[in-house]
């Protein structure tokens, strides 16, 4: 039976989600490595910007998860934050030039962040499967023009509400979780029942 979404108490799972969804602060001083004051700072925060983007479509996740991963892949290879958003750009438009060791850094905190365990399915009601599919669908195609364009705050501001929807969907505080959670609830009510897999029909009742 499709669920509707009712308002009610926030749950652990949906505190949880909500706190990694909500906005990050800023005091309005430019983060440690990502440029300073004038024509260059700007450039920096354009490139940390696309940088974010990127990321948050291909583990996916939110902007605070990309952005930490980012500093992380620095951290890791000894660059700086600059260097590496340049490194997430390059893995775009020029694979064959990214550096090995920060392209392995990257890989390493991408595949970490999709690491993540995910929350067992609880006993509550499930949401139908074509309202898990239409999310899905949304999702992916937040990510595809995230990825096209990341540079474009409306397109990440999206894709974070598609993450976070499904999350709740589904019950999983990381939007990785979720899709892998989504997809395979999908894939399950394809499926005809285990008792009959691979069987002949049976007789008429």
């Amino acid at each position: 039976m499709k669920q509707d979404p009712q308002p009610h108490r926030p749950t652990p799972v949906r505190g949880a989600v909500r706190a990694a969804y909500a906005p990050a602060h800023h005091d309005g001083r430019p983060a440690r490595g990502t440029g300073g004051a004038g024509v260059d700072g700007a450039e920096a925060r354009a490139e940390s910007a696309r940088a974010t983007g990127i990321l948050m479509a291909l583990v996916p996740c939110t902007a605070e998860t990309a952005r930490r991963l980012l500093g992380n892949a620095a951290l890791a290879a000894g660059v700086t934050h600059r260097l590496m958003a340049r490194t997430v750009l390059a893995t775009r438009t020029r694979p064959d030039d990214v550096d090995p060791d920060r392209g392995r850094a990257l890989r390493a905190e991408i595949e970490h962040a999709r690491s993540a365990p995910p929350v067992p399915a609880g006993d509550g009601p499930q949401p139908a499967p074509d309202v898990l599919r239409r999310q899905l669908n949304l999702l992916r195609s937040a990510r595809r023009r995230t990825l096209a364009a990341p540079d474009d705050p409306t397109l990440r501001a999206d894709l974070e509400d598609a993450a976070y929807t499904l999350c709740v969907l589904t019950g999983q505080r990381s939007a990785h979780c979720a899709l892998v959670a989504a997809e395979e609830a999908v894939a399950a009510h394809r499926l005809p029942p285990a008792g009959s897999r691979g069987l002949p029909p049976g007789p008429a009742l």
